[in-house]
């Protein structure tokens, strides 16, 4: 299964090897998007040259777009940063957490992954599908290595920022409309996508708080250690922000649609964590809902941020017509919302240009 099927079956982690670029639309000068409603989108690809990242930025400019999240790493940051500054867009890192998989470091240390009620090392049992290998965010050594990784990317020259993916535990509860394809109703928290319960979370939360949380009836159930969770996953980021800061660069997020659901499904307390901005990944129809949601969900975090940092409402563009895309982004500009990004350049043919170009003059 390659990455982009993934996301697609499973839902809402938004990383992909993307595919071929795309043929812009041609036009003499600058689409005139508002100043204040910043366009974002998600790229990346290792076998692209610098000549295919300048023409690449070149037509997003033209189209409008404010910012690029690239994937790849650091060879590939390097080739595409020089075209991003030659063309004016803001280029941040874009950068899995604390999902794995296939990490050349990380299995060669099968302890540091975190390990399901049922008692299974997600190094060993992937829930879900094989693309789910998720680390403990508790485990001091794991914290170093995520972190040390994200200061050395964001140590690149004329980069602007990291931007944090996967930033949370594996879905203990999926989005509704992708209950049907694993054959489950997740209307309580099963044990077997319920973390993380390794010897070092259990340990550090008996200490604080006296009891392990495997000796309660229903572990699910407990404020406490759902709070431990949280807080395991906003310590990681803070102390990430910290650092990316130090450098003089901006770090945001991919979230899950908004900070209830959030919390719920995922353990993120995003509306907590010390981001610059936030990309809540509004993905409608994997929740069961219409697209007014796109508006709602928006509306829910910008309450919930309270205007202490900037929310751009990620949008995916597959299984979307054209009428779909348009209502999206007038349903988020209708919204005090700064901005849209976009789920991916792989998907952005000339016909999604032209409906996002309209519908943002509308």
């Amino acid at each position: 299964m390659n990455k982009r099927e993934f996301i697609k079956n499973l839902g809402l982690g938004s990383a992909a090897v993307l595919g071929a670029p795309i043929l812009f639309q041609s036009c003499e000068s600058e689409s005139e998007n508002p100043e204040d409603f910043k366009l974002w989108i998600w790229t990346g690809g290792g076998e692209k040259s610098g000549a295919d990242w300048d023409k690449e930025f070149e037509g997003l400019k033209q189209l409008g777009f404010y910012g690029v999240l690239v994937g790849g790493g650091k060879p590939v940051l390097e080739k595409a940063i020089p075209a991003a500054q030659k063309h004016d867009l803001e280029i941040h890192a874009w950068q899995w957490t604390m999902n794995r998989p296939g990490d050349k470091t990380a299995q060669e240390h099968p302890e540091w992954y975190a390990v399901s009620r049922e008692g299974n090392s997600s190094f060993d049992v992937r829930p879900y599908v094989d693309y789910y290998q998720w680390l403990c965010p508790t485990k001091p050594e794991v914290q170093e290595f995520v972190y040390n990784g994200m200061m050395e990317v964001a140590e690149l020259e004329g980069l602007n920022g990291v931007q944090l993916d996967y930033v949370r535990y594996c879905d203990v509860i999926l989005p509704k409309g992708l209950w049907s394809k694993y054959d489950l109703v997740q209307d309580h928290e099963m044990p077997e996508f319920d973390f993380c319960y390794c010897e070092d979370c259990r340990t550090k939360f008996k200490s604080e708080q006296g009891y392990d949380p495997l000796d309660l009836e229903d572990p699910s159930k407990d404020e406490k250690w759902r709070q431990f969770r949280l807080d395991s996953i906003t310590n990681l980021v803070n102390k990430i922000a910290d650092g990316v800061h130090q450098k003089g660069k901006k770090l945001s997020a991919s979230v899950f649609a908004t900070p209830s659901l959030a919390r719920m499904m995922v353990r993120q307390d995003w509306d907590k964590w010390n981001l610059d901005f936030v990309f809540p990944m509004i993905y409608y129809k994997f929740y069961d809902e219409d697209i007014d949601f796109m508006k709602r969900a928006t509306e829910e975090g910008l309450n919930d941020l309270n205007g202490s940092k900037p929310l751009y409402t990620a949008f995916y563009l597959a299984d979307k017509n054209e009428e779909e895309v348009s209502e999206a982004v007038k349903l988020v500009k209708d919204t005090k919302a700064n901005g849209m990004a976009f789920y991916d350049y792989g998907l952005l043919n000339e016909s999604f240009q032209k409906t996002i170009t309209e519908a943002l003059k509308g």
